[in-house]
């Protein structure tokens, strides 16, 4: 046993360097020799941690790293440079769809890495719950007959309110997605309206005729919002459901009170739109927010690699899809609900859906 003593090394909160101090201590007090008779060690050993001591003080005492001193694949500064200026640019893309979305010749851990050491990565939101993995139930469904809708608040992000307040900017975004493809469609108004519902959703029925789409096969959801009439009980013979089930032949539900994971992909759309989009952006007016805005669900619908959808556009899974469909379904533009309906002079605020209908054809 060292000469310490067993009571010393359990009190010690790090034993192997108390020991080590003891044993240069020894040394210099009775010589080489006998502390490595006493510490039972070689003399290279008491010699190694005496010169430690000596050049390096008490630092030279503790273990140093052992990791090599050069990494001959590890990524170049130049490399890195390259990754940190292209997350920079799209904060909201982690390193896995940062390689996939720019085909980078990096790692999709060392693109993680180099986010990580740069301050660059987010912190993914808790979960409260596990959700029900529904992506190959939602993928199974023919391509453009199952639809969700919701509406996004946007007077809640940093990057865009000053816009609201300031540009008079659309505050309110009507989003439509489409299961099986995962492409979007969006509308937006200054404010919160059944109207504008119903003629979003008109609008984009009329577009799928357009292309060719058979509507009686249709089926779109929503939540029970006051935007939709959920918590108004009717004859349907007017409103949102009116539209969409008679005056366009689809069908239309309500997701169950209390089932906040039915809407998921829609509210995925809007989860995704917030750093992609409106957290880069920046906006000089009402006409250049609709054509960056164009110019987004484009890309989004036609280039953007989807990772819940193994890396693939909604362009590309069509084509996999149902190669007969008109790949004009997805060239719907953006709509200005304020400007293009209000400049009808029909009703109080917003037109009735005749007027509207000679405007749109």
């Amino acid at each position: 046993m060292c000469p310490d003593g067993y009571y010393n090394m359990i009190r010690s909160k790090d034993y192997i360097f108390d020991l080590r101090f003891r044993m240069v201590q020894h040394a210099r007090k009775h010589g080489i020799r006998a502390t490595a008779r006493a510490f039972k060690c070689s003399r290279n050993t008491v010699r190694k941690w005496v010169r430690r001591r000596r050049s390096e003080g008490l630092r030279g005492l503790r273990d140093k790293s052992r990791a090599p001193h050069f990494c001959p694949h590890k990524t170049s500064p130049e490399d890195e440079k390259i990754i940190i200026r292209q997350a920079r640019k799209t904060p909201g893309f982690g390193a896995r769809h940062l390689k996939h979305e720019f085909d980078l010749p990096y790692g999709v851990n060392s693109i993680a890495r180099v986010k990580r050491e740069n301050g660059l990565s987010r912190k993914r939101p808790r979960k409260h719950k596990r959700r029900n993995d529904l992506r190959a139930i939602k993928q199974a469904c023919k391509p453009f007959t199952r639809f969700q809708m919701d509406v996004k608040y946007l007077n809640d992000i940093p990057n865009y309110y000053p816009c609201i307040r300031t540009l008079n900017l659309p505050g309110f975004q009507y989003t439509i997605r489409e299961l099986a493809t995962g492409a979007q469609f969006v509308s937006y108004g200054d404010s919160l309206s059944v109207n504008y519902a119903e003629l979003t959703v008109k609008r984009f029925l009329e577009h799928l005729q357009e292309c060719g789409i058979d509507t009686t096969k249709v089926h779109i959801q929503t939540d029970n919002g006051s935007e939709f009439e959920g918590g108004v009980v009717r004859d349907k013979l007017s409103g949102f459901a009116h539209t969409i089930e008679s005056l366009m032949g689809a069908t239309h539900a309500y997701i169950p009170p209390g089932c906040c994971n039915a809407n998921a992909d829609v509210e995925s759309v809007h989860a995704t739109i917030e750093p992609d989009f409106f957290d880069i952006e920046s906006f000089f007016s009402r006409d250049d927010f609709f054509a960056k805005i164009t110019i987004y669900q484009h890309y989004y619908n036609l280039a953007r690699k989807n990772g819940s959808r193994g890396y693939r556009s909604p362009l590309t899974i069509l084509h996999e899809r149902d190669p007969t469909l008109d790949p004009r379904l997805f060239m719907l533009l953006p709509c200005d609900l304020d400007r293009t309906f209000r400049s009808i002079k029909v009703g109080h605020h917003v037109p009735g859906l005749t007027a509207c209908r000679r405007r749109l054809t």
